[in-house]
């Protein structure tokens, strides 16, 4: 039988009725039936000679030339062939729409022909499909001159080869060593000769000498040097930066640029330029006239120095009036200020104006603890924030205590001990006091003197027997790190000697209705101190190998803690006994109340007395939790793991707090380590292998430690800027990994870990730190081109250079002519 054919396509069409050609989509006309057999019934079909409706126009046909519209309707009356969704046998050559790259699929038979995209929104959707062949052979055509041009890379490598020889033989005549760190970048070789673990100030200038620095040398010559600019010249470039860079656009603070710029030229002596950019502080907003304090209190103590009466009474007269403008909310730069201020009061006789400050303005959070340590390391030139920040024991007073330690630096010992002596509370003073005898301690070793007891026995008077037991117990440690083990046995059995007469407190136990709700607890903060004068001495006697009686002195701290509160667990079985159906008697029993209204007010007094116990028990239980983890980080893992399963098998709940469900068996793992792995076998087996994590802040130190370790600085940054912990307890953090990586001598990692930083103030303080230290360490030409990067906002830059400054007055040929100033070029 004979099939329909189309009589565009000429194919064959199985569906006898069928109206249009499903291969290219004509209309299929009666002259395909003439083919068919004459015995076949034809379909009805409409007269040849009428148009289909869809190509019907009523009017006549016209067409604009500037309406492409227009004559797409035109072009579009002609036969179009709709594409198909899917690929059916006959069509299965696919086509893609240039306006909107759908793609459709018909006959191979319509290269060179208009179809019509399936996409109903398409805005052109006919199109001429191209044919692929013809694109093929113009690709060829194209290659084609390509293939036969010569290539010109023969020349290029032999021009090329040829200026390599010339150059290398020309540096290889006329090389002469380079006495810049900088000549092979971020290549700091050099610090590793650099005191490790110490920034202390060198005794000469040898790490400047390219002698003794073979990494500042180039190859093997024996050709003199490059002559090292003076710190003078250093000096006076850096001031010159400082002030054009306070003029830049893009500084975070106008007047905090120009308040670093009298900061600096009051540091290398210059008292009028200083003079001049106090003025600018004036001029420029926002309006901070508290800032001219900072860099006159630097203009006083160069007044001190040098005995100018006169100069030093104005400059006090102007602090004073200033001071009545600092903010009481200013935050770091309030905090910044107080301490730097009340010890140069202090140093020129305003003893009663600085402790009026200080008790108005001090405060105790960790944004006052990292202005102390920042303080105290700018003031004194002690940037050895490894050894200066404890992350887990912080100051009661911490602006207090650094009035003190800038004091003993200044050369005001005894201004110092007064002045720490009058601090409000007995643990500021202890703390004080104690880091006086630290200095005293320190000085006499330093300087080879026997550190006999007698050093610090002054501040004895000035303690009570806690207290000064206390402080005997910190210098032994001390002493200890100094590798002194003799001293520090005699300051040993000194503080122990304070403690004879004072006996060990009980723990709180909790009796019937009537004592439950006629109890009263102990001042906390006297058994908090007992608690840690016996910590530290059972961390002195686990050092010196006395293992029975660090033990003893560590369950005295554990007493201690216990007597200051009842258990948790104790006061919540109180508290479920006022639940009972016969608790109402037995309360207007124990209590003899007659009436009930009066058991009434009994019940909710009590059970408010309870509420206020659980409250000072759960304290009582993140004491102890502290203490312990204090103790597993002394060598006293396996004291502290014994005591606490021996609380969490108790009977006696005065006696039962629940330390294996706190971050402690986790503390006391990570102390130990490797080194004890019978401990942490025995911790996980009691735990079921559950052990609760750590707390998010030993977890960050944790991680961003072994970060640093790895020499991965940029991801502890990272780390850093992610976690939600509060910013100045990160940036005490930060400080103290950028030390670990200054005192490695990994001065290239330092840098990465400063840059990836995000905090652009805790930015211009670790750059000021880095820049400083690197200058002790004799590395100023590594800090200049550093600082002349591209890596740092201006203000960054003048925190930079400020601290550059600083480290040049730090050295010992720089310290006696900061008296004789000599008036700096300047470009306001």
């Amino acid at each position: 039988m004979d099939l329909p054919t189309c009589p565009s396509c000429g194919a064959s069409v199985l569906d006898e009725d069928a109206a249009d050609c499903p291969f290219c989509g004509a209309a299929m006309s009666t002259s395909s039936a003439s083919g068919k057999p004459s015995g076949t019934k034809q379909p009805s079909q409409e007269p040849s000679n009428k148009k289909a409706p869809a190509n019907k126009r009523t009017k006549r046909e016209t067409v604009v030339d500037d309406d492409p519209f227009d004559l797409e309707r035109q072009q579009q009356t002609t036969k179009v062939i709709p594409l198909l969704r899917k690929p059916v046998k006959g069509k299965m050559f696919r086509v893609v729409c240039p306006m909107c790259d759908t793609p459709g699929f018909a006959s191979s038979k319509v290269v060179g022909k208009e179809v019509k995209c399936r996409n109903s929104e398409c805005l052109a959707p006919v199109f001429q499909v191209p044919n692929p062949d013809t694109k093929d052979q113009k690709s060829t055509e194209q290659e084609k001159p390509k293939e036969k041009k010569k290539s010109k890379l023969p020349l290029v490598a032999v021009v090329l080869v040829a200026v390599v020889l010339l150059g290398g033989g020309y540096y290889y005549l006329t090389r002469v060593p380079d006495g810049s760190e900088l000549s092979k970048p971020f290549d700091h070789s050099a610090l590793k000769d650099a005191s490790r673990k110490s920034f202390s100030t060198p005794t000469n200038n040898k790490t400047n000498s390219p002698d003794t620095d073979s990494s500042l040398k180039i190859g093997s010559s024996k050709t003199s040097p490059k002559p090292q600019k003076s710190t003078q010249a250093v000096q006076k470039e850096a001031l010159e930066m400082i002030i054009e860079l306070s003029r830049a656009r893009k500084n975070r603070s106008k007047p905090y640029s120009r308040r670093l710029a009298a900061e600096a030229y009051a540091l290398s002596g210059d008292i009028k330029s200083s003079q001049e950019q106090i003025d600018y502080i004036d001029r420029v907003s926002p309006p901070l006239p508290f800032y001219k304090i900072f860099p006159l209190i630097e203009i006083g103590w160069l007044q001190l120095k040098e005995k100018d009466s006169s100069g030093l009474k104005t400059t006090l007269d102007q602090t004073e009036q200033l001071s009545k403008r600092i903010p009481e909310y200013g935050g770091r730069d309030t905090l910044d200020l107080v301490a730097r201020l009340a010890a140069f009061w202090i140093a020129a006789g305003k003893e009663d104006l600085a402790e009026t400050l200080i008790k108005k303005y001090q405060k105790k959070d960790s944004l006052a603890q990292l202005s102390a340590y920042l303080q105290v390391a700018h003031e004194t030139n002690r940037y050895n924030f490894e050894s200066l920040i404890d992350l887990y024991q912080e100051w009661n007073s911490p602006q207090w205590v650094a009035v003190t330690l800038i004091l003993i630096t200044k050369g005001y010992p005894q201004e110092a001990l007064n002045w720490a002596a009058l601090a409000p509370e007995p643990i500021a003073r202890t703390e004080a006091v104690t880091e006086w005898a630290l200095s005293q301690v320190t000085r006499a070793v330093s300087q080879k003197q026997k550190p006999e007891t007698s050093l610090i026995q002054p501040a004895e008077t000035k303690l009570s027997s806690t207290g000064s037991a206390f402080m005997y117990a910190i210098c032994a440690q001390k002493l200890i790190s100094l590798n002194l083990p003799k001293p520090a046995e005699i300051y040993l059995e000194k503080s122990k000697s304070f403690l004879t007469s004072t006996p060990v407190p009980a723990p709180i136990e909790l009796g019937n209705i009537k004592a439950v709700n006629d109890l009263v607890l102990p001042l906390a903060a006297p058994l908090k101190m007992l608690a840690e004068t016996n910590l530290q001495i059972a961390s002195v006697e686990s050092k010196l190998g006395q293992k029975v009686e660090a033990t003893k002195f560590l369950n005295n701290a554990v007493q201690s803690i216990r007597a200051i509160a009842p258990s948790v667990e104790a006061v919540q079985s109180k508290i479920n006994e006022t639940s009972n159906f016969n608790f109402k008697d037995q309360i207007k029993e124990a209590l003899n109340l007659s009436s009930n209204d009066r058991v009434r007010r009994g019940i909710n007094e009590y059970r408010k007395q309870l509420r206020n116990l659980k409250s000072a028990a759960e304290n009582r239980l993140a004491l102890l939790v502290q203490l312990l983890s204090q103790a597993s980080r002394s060598q006293l893992a396996s004291d502290a793991w014994k005591i606490a399963l021996e609380s969490h098998e108790a009977t006696n709940l005065n006696l039962k707090d629940a330390l294996l469900q706190s971050s402690l068996p986790a503390v006391m793992i990570q102390s130990v380590d490797q080194s004890n792995n019978e401990l942490v076998a025995q911790i996980k087996k009691t735990l079921n292998d559950s052990v609760p994590g750590l707390s998010k802040e030993d977890l960050l130190i944790q991680q961003v430690s072994s970060l640093v370790k790895n020499g991965r600085p940029e991801q502890a940054a990272h780390e850093i800027n992610q976690s939600d912990l509060k910013k100045a307890w990160k940036a005490q953090l930060s400080l103290q990994l950028l030390s670990i990586l200054m005192n490695e001598s990994q001065f290239e990692q330092a840098i990465q870990f400063i840059t990836a930083l995000k905090d652009p103030i805790l930015r211009e303080d670790m750059l000021n730190t880095l820049s400083a230290v690197a200058v002790i360490e004799g590395h100023i030409s590594v800090i200049e081109k550093l600082l002349g990067s591209n890596l740092y906002s201006p203000t960054e830059k003048i925190s930079g250079y400020l601290g550059l400054i600083c480290g040049i007055r730090a050295l010992p040929n720089e310290q006696t002519s900061t008296s004789t100033p000599k008036v700096q070029p300047k470009n306001l």
